[in-house]
């Protein structure tokens, strides 16, 4: 089971789907197969159980990482919340505990140094996440036209550290 904590969530991006409780299975499939098509360089996900810490309740999300990145990770949900569908995404930076504590010590954030990539690795981190995002999103969009809800004014944009549009 991953744990998240608050102070490692760098970006993310939600909606919510009017009128969709019960497609949650349906975005998951199709989301796999189309990551499975777009066939990224070192990217793997499977579902999995998130909590916030120990002895805190979890929820099931899309873990998606990436072998280059390896402190990055992408969950990603759809859930039920009444009659509607919360669909969206949170992308992470979890330095391990060394890096983090140097981190700390040096900069004032436990995250600083993590979130200081090279040119190339920016690129794979942009590259990769907005694949995710796109897909997701093209894939929200299409679930919503299939229930004749109006999506011109859906927000298409994160908000963070990548700000993914």
């Amino acid at each position: 089971m991953a744990s998240v904590k608050a102070d490692r969530i760098i970006d993310k991006w939600a909606t919510i789907v009017e009128q969709a409780a019960g497609k949650g299975e349906y975005i998951y499939t199709v989301l796999d197969t189309e990551l499975t098509k777009a066939n990224i360089p070192q990217v793997t996900w499977s579902r999995g159980d998130v909590n916030m810490g120990m002895m805190t309740r979890s929820r099931e999300f899309l873990i998606i990482k990436n072998a280059g990145l390896r402190e990055y990770t992408v969950y990603v949900h759809a859930r039920d919340v009444g009659s509607h569908l919360d669909c969206g995404w949170f992308l992470t930076v979890e330095p391990g505990m060394f890096k983090k504590a140097f981190s700390k010590h040096m900069t004032g954030d436990p995250n600083a140094l993590s979130q200081s990539l090279g040119f190339f690795s920016q690129q794979d981190l942009s590259a990769w996440t907005h694949i995710v995002h796109r897909t997701f999103l093209r894939i929200v969009k299409d679930l919503m036209g299939d229930l004749d809800l109006d999506i011109t004014g859906m927000n298409t944009t994160s908000k963070g550290f990548l700000s993914v549009w």
